[in-house]
């Protein structure tokens, strides 16, 4: 049975009218009609990041003429096709279906099978159902989706609208500040009731939901694990300062839950929903540059005020982080490209500001150097980022002692 978002969460694809598809699914020999210019322009390619998720055999397993069939009876009987284009990431692969009248889908297929990952495509399903009901955000429309590998087509699927944009750098703002608007009274993942009402559920890591912001980096901290070893620290590490790094990455869990609660400037919500990949790949846009969607919603959540971030394509890291020969005696950078980024972070800002109303919060926490730079430590240890955390700290709790002195 096959989730059908278009009816009350809950209920399923039940027996429906059958429109036998005119096209042959051998993946090695799809018969292929004439398709739009755009397509032309896509492009994409296979890529295996993880023999553990493998593109092939999820295309083996997928039972593609069914998957067609269910997008058919979806779409008032139109036979539909799989093309031979896909694209795939670390955790997805992606095929586009077209059906007779032209008009195309997506088949996003999960490259991975565990329960936190059942659960994790659930979440992004609802948290675009959640945008689309509560503001002007675009993002694709989901036809149908199931969750696991327990159904009719083989895999866990999800079917949406395709954007048939380009992806930019630049586009008409305002898409990030409707983002940051949309709030929930705690921290967590977002759940849609059977009932069509939204929760906030807890993470598959760090547990939750929470009600806090402290709660949440306390949790956070406990739960903080670097993803590399001593050994592999240390050759990294080779000609640096080793043995000061390796002490950074192992003492930064506990003294970042040490001093949390002291760096929030509201620990109650409501706390804003974040997109956990803003990249500009994940923008698309027309050939004016308007906002046509944002994909990519996995992983999405609630998040505490203080960990709103740049778009991943104007991340920069702090200073305190970095090497301090990398910096001039004026604190700016000395590489040429860097201190770009630095300006057009501070454009961005101001383009924030000159479309936000009585609401600044995301212009402010953009303005707030220490406020980031505890924002990228967080993501870089996750991540197994070399750097000097301690400096960061360092910073953070002077700022702490100052106000225990106030």
């Amino acid at each position: 049975m096959v989730t059908q978002t278009s009816h009350p969460l809950g209920s399923r694809v039940g027996p429906a009218r059958r429109t036998r598809s005119e096209a042959c699914f051998d993946n090695d020999s799809i018969a292929m009609p004439s398709t739009p210019a755009p397509i032309n322009q896509l492009n994409w390619k296979e890529t295996e990041y993880d023999p553990a998720a493998s593109v092939k055999d999820t295309l083996r397993e997928t039972d593609w003429p069914k998957l067609c069939q269910l997008a058919s009876d979806l779409n008032n009987g139109l036979s539909c096709i799989p093309l031979n284009e896909t694209t795939n990431g670390l955790n997805n692969l992606v095929r586009l279906l077209q059906f007779s009248d032209m008009t195309r889908w997506v088949a996003r297929i999960a490259l991975r099978r565990s329960a936190a990952d059942s659960e994790k495509l659930r979440s992004e399903v609802h948290v675009m159902q959640f945008i689309r009901e509560r503001c002007s955000l675009p993002v694709p429309k989901v036809f149908a989706y199931e969750a696991d590998e327990h159904n009719p087509i083989g895999v866990p699927f999800i079917l949406m609208e395709f954007l048939p944009g380009n992806t930019a750098m630049d586009a008409a703002g305002g898409y990030e500040v409707k983002l940051a608007a949309l709030r929930l009274p705690k921290i967590g993942t977002i759940h849609r009731t059977r009932s069509g009402e939204y929760e906030i559920g807890p993470f598959p890591d760090i547990g939750g939901p929470f009600t806090t912001a402290t709660a949440f980096f306390e949790a956070w901290a406990e739960h903080a694990r670097f993803p590399r070893g001593k050994d592999q620290i240390l050759e990294l590490m080779k000609g640096g300062p080793a043995e000061q790094v390796l002490h950074a990455i192992n003492v930064f869990p506990s003294r970042f839950k040490a001093i949390a609660s002291w760096l929030l400037h509201s620990d109650e919500g409501p706390f804003p929903l974040c997109h956990p990949d803003f990249l500009h790949s994940n923008i698309i846009v027309n050939e004016n540059f308007n906002v046509l969607g944002v994909i990519d919603w996995e992983g999405a959540c609630t998040l505490p005020l203080e960990l709103l971030r740049f778009p991943r394509f104007l991340d920069a890291m702090p200073p305190q982080f970095d090497s301090p020969e990398n910096y001039d005696q004026d604190g700016r950078p000395v590489d040429g490209s860097l201190r770009q980024r630095w300006e057009e972070r501070q454009d961005y800002v101001q383009m924030i500001k000159s479309i936000e109303h009585q609401d600044n919060a995301l212009s402010a926490c953009l303005s707030n150097e220490k406020g980031l730079a505890l924002s990228y430590c967080m993501t870089a240890y996750r991540e197994g980022k070399l750097g000097l955390y301690d400096r960061v700290l360092d910073e953070l709790e002077s700022d702490v002692g100052r106000q225990i002195m106030m």
